[in-house]
């Protein structure tokens, strides 16, 4: 079931979720710092694991740190891991997801409806993220992609090739958003391995929590990160 006790249509499954993360640079990974009673990684695994209540659902970790993957298997929740090699990781972020789940469907002998990614920096989803983008996937068959976006709101500038800043107008009646990716990425096996990993045709469900933007790359993200889940803890938010 969806959000809402919404029923989600099969086309996504089955569904291979898959959490990229680089941290063997890292003396102490910022992914396994501690929030609340786990770590920063351990809220987008479950995040991964709870859409096992959808249906078909393969796990799967893609990471060059051995550290992550015995954080992984660390959890008893079957997630396959593949420890990336120096060649897909030159290839670019989306080489290295497509591989994985080429590599998941050689392992696992299914034909997946749809790839769900899911990045660790993004420890706060809003419940029914990915409900929603299953739903909006399932219903419209025509889409390859569905992601995440925020709103954007105010003035925006863009700079051009002289390094002059120049107003972006935006049309009467008309919105601009920003692609949240790390948030939310539901696309096809057949989109993830063109350049982008969307393919022509996308769908937008729209974030408008702020605190779901917290995005973690620093030390003081972390800080950050602990303070909300605080602050949710107690009740208040």
């Amino acid at each position: 079931m969806g959000p809402a006790g919404m029923t989600v249509p099969g086309r996504a499954f089955p569904l291979l979720v898959i959490v990229p993360v680089r941290s063997a640079d890292e003396d102490a990974p910022l992914f396994l710092s501690q929030i609340g009673e786990g770590t920063v990684l351990d809220r987008t695994f479950a995040d991964g694991e709870r859409q096992r209540e959808n249906g078909d659902v393969t796990l799967m970790v893609t990471t060059d740190d051995a550290r992550i993957r015995d954080a992984a298997e660390a959890r008893d929740a079957g997630w396959h891991v593949r420890l990336r090699d120096e060649n897909e990781t030159a290839g670019g972020y989306f080489h290295a997801i497509a591989r994985a789940s080429e590599l998941a469907a050689d392992a696992t002998g299914k034909r997946f409806g749809s790839v769900l990614v899911l990045e660790p920096s993004h420890p706060f989803r809003p419940r029914g993220l990915i409900g929603n983008a299953l739903d909006l996937y399932g219903r419209q068959s025509e889409l390859e992609t569905v992601v995440a976006v925020v709103r954007e709101y105010g003035n925006l500038w863009t700079e051009d090739d002289h390094q002059g800043l120049n107003r972006i107008h935006t049309p009467e009646g008309r919105n601009f958003f920003r692609e949240m990716a790390g948030l939310c990425l539901l696309t096809s096996p057949t989109a993830i391995k063109g350049t982008t990993a969307m393919g022509a045709n996308v769908g937008f469900v729209v974030v408008e929590e702020q605190w779901a933007l917290i995005d973690i790359h620093e030390h003081d993200d972390v800080e950050l990160a602990r303070r909300f889940h605080s602050f949710l803890s107690s009740g208040t938010a």
